[in-house]
């Protein structure tokens, strides 16, 4: 069997029988932590802090495909709020799944690069299975970054761009904002587990090979992406690592570890790769105990090599999404 997938997970092949062997030999998964008692209650000045004008307005809206179980269409709008200098615009593939009834919805948020092969594999299986899917397209810009104290403001401005696809839903008669999910890895999940903690229309998550301590991620991750550029900032602004390091924790507040413990660990489901090294297994572990020890799935694999594991993700997180949508 050949898997051919985009850049970050790289090109793999196995026969059928290693795939065998993984999926039933290299994975464990746990219920909640029974003495979890719900989350913490959002902090009034973080509430104050992500407040923000909803979005209401115009949007473009452009079929590009057509098939038995969906209607791809491409969405954009130049999101009400920005606290960056630069403006933007939300561009969003929308699987319209076309039923006489409201529908659940799923956000989809991809990795850090490639060209959404993995967003779109998930998103084609959710709307085969009575989910609307939603791609929220990376903004490339916001990988440009040269200047430390931008390093803040970009998270943050993550979490108002997905809040605004959140309006954006609560605006199309077809989709039940009442049921809305989001579906991450690595980077997708990342920003999943911000939006979680930060929004509370998300009803499930599904968080996959995520970790908390970005800081710490940044400086120690070997994700091929995440070190050039930790090369070009050390370089250009002459420091160790440790000292980059050390300038990254004032920096950074927007931060999952941070956040974690307003997430609903009866409502996530996590998954990590016991010897990732991309988004560390203990940045998994950190986040997977602030949150309150959610449902989770163990996969014994790295970051790339997670990826026979694909089809028991999809089932997995199906199961997940309809026990709680």
């Amino acid at each position: 069997m050949k898997i051919v997938m985009n850049a970050e997970f790289k090109i793999l092949i196995y026969h059928p029988w290693v795939i065998v062997l993984f999926y039933f030999c290299g994975c464990a998964h746990y219920s909640i932590d029974s003495k979890y008692h719900g989350p913490e209650p959002l902090p009034e000045n973080i509430i104050q802090e992500y407040s923000y004008e909803k979005f209401q307005g115009d949007y473009t809206e452009t079929l590009t495909e057509t098939q038995a179980t969906y209607q791809l269409k491409k969405v954009t709008f130049k999101p009400t709020h920005t606290i960056l200098k630069d403006s933007h615009e939300i561009t969003i593939d929308y699987y319209d799944i076309d039923k006489s009834k409201k529908v659940p919805v799923i956000m989809i948020l991809p990795i850090l690069g490639g060209k959404n092969q993995e967003s779109k594999f998930f998103a084609k299986y959710f709307a085969k299975h009575g989910y609307a899917a939603i791609i929220v397209n990376r903004q490339k810009h916001y990988k440009r970054i040269d200047n430390f104290d931008k390093l803040d403001s970009i998270l943050r401005q993550m979490v108002f761009d997905h809040k605004q696809v959140i309006d954006w839903i609560e605006m199309r008669n077809e989709l039940d904002a009442s049921r809305i999910g989001v579906f991450g890895v690595s980077m997708g999940a990342i920003k999943g587990a911000l939006l979680c903690a930060l929004e509370p229309r998300i009803k499930a998550s599904v968080l996959a090979l995520v970790g908390g301590d970005l800081p710490e991620i940044l400086s120690y991750s070997v994700e091929k992406g995440i070190v050039k550029k930790r090369n070009q900032l050390m370089k250009q602004h002459e420091l160790t690592l440790d000292e980059f390091h050390e300038l990254l924790t004032h920096k950074i507040q927007c931060d999952p570890i941070n956040y974690a413990q307003y997430i609903n660990a009866k409502n996530t489901l996590l998954i990590l790769a016991t010897f990732d090294r991309h988004v560390p297994y203990n940045n998994g572990i950190q986040f997977k105990e602030k949150v309150g020890d959610p449902e989770r799935i163990y996969l014994c694999a790295g970051h790339y090599t997670a990826l026979p594991y694909i089809f028991y993700v999809q089932q997995a997180s199906l199961t997940f999404f309809n026990e709680h949508m």
